[in-house]
């Protein structure tokens, strides 16, 4: 008797639940039954990607998903500008939080300067965070009726860790370092080989930036342009640059020009 009533009240349990929900004036935006917004009742989804469903859920289970809402109110005429408009907040939002995130982890903003930093890149990071941010993935957009003709259009995004590794690797992938010897007694080039691991000339690198001087050159049809008059433009007609923007970090020893050439990504 005791159990019939027990299960009868949990049967009736769900039945009020069920009715309350469907009667709560709520929509649910959810992606693999992991919800991420309670909408409006007359909400309308214009947008919504399921390819990204179970990344979000593996995000959410690990404790790593974030995502960024950006909203946007006018008349439905201009529906399309409104929701670049939304999108355009989301991801300043998303470009906030990366800042943040970045500023307060030494490793990684090492990481995504690299050596462009000692060459002057100062703004680099936030060029890598911008490039990113404004690719970031659209999951979902609806609007909100507010009456007369306006809506009130929302945008969301999220941010994906391996996505932004691999943007960063990506990055790194386009960066030029060259480290190039020339003896000064011959004035020719006795070395010139691109850096693919940094760590092996490392030490070499930090007495160029302690003691060295920073160049900046063009390359245009093999011939090298810049606007300081430095010296060491006739003996880098030696070392064959390819076509491209450079900057140069170098210094002299007693019989040799030792020289770090970056060239800019284009």
């Amino acid at each position: 008797m005791e159990k019939t009533i027990l299960i009868s009240a949990l049967l009736a349990v769900l039945v009020i639940g069920s009715f309350l929900f469907l009667f709560s004036g709520k929509k649910i935006l959810e992606f693999d039954d992991i919800v991420l917004r309670e909408l409006p009742s007359n909400a309308i989804i214009v947008e919504k990607d399921i390819s990204v469903s179970k990344r979000i859920k593996q995000l959410y289970n690990e404790g790593q998903l974030f995502v960024f809402e950006g909203i946007y109110v006018t008349n439905q005429k201009h529906e399309n500008e409104a929701f670049q408009q939304a999108a355009n907040k989301a991801r300043q939002e998303l470009s906030t939080f990366l800042g943040a995130k970045i500023s307060s982890d030494a490793n990684l903003k090492e990481k995504m300067s690299g050596i462009r930093e000692a060459f002057g890149y100062s703004q680099d990071v936030n060029i890598v965070v911008n490039n990113f941010v404004s690719s970031s993935k659209i999951i979902a957009k609806w609007k909100v009726p507010q009456g007369k003709g306006v809506f009130e259009y929302h945008v969301l995004v999220y941010y994906d860790p391996d996505l932004f590794n691999t943007f960063v690797k990506e990055q790194k992938k386009k960066q030029e370092l060259y480290h190039i010897v020339i003896d000064l007694e011959t004035r020719s080039v006795i070395k010139n080989v691109k850096i693919d691991n940094f760590e092996s000339i490392r030490q070499e690198f930090e007495r160029a930036k302690k003691i060295g001087d920073v160049i900046t050159l063009e390359v245009v049809n093999g011939k090298i342009n810049a606007k300081e008059k430095a010296p060491i433009l006739y003996l880098l007609r030696n070392a064959r640059l390819k076509d491209g923007r450079y900057r140069g970090l170098y210094y002299k020893t007693s019989n040799k020009l030792i020289l770090f050439v970056f060239r800019e990504a284009k």
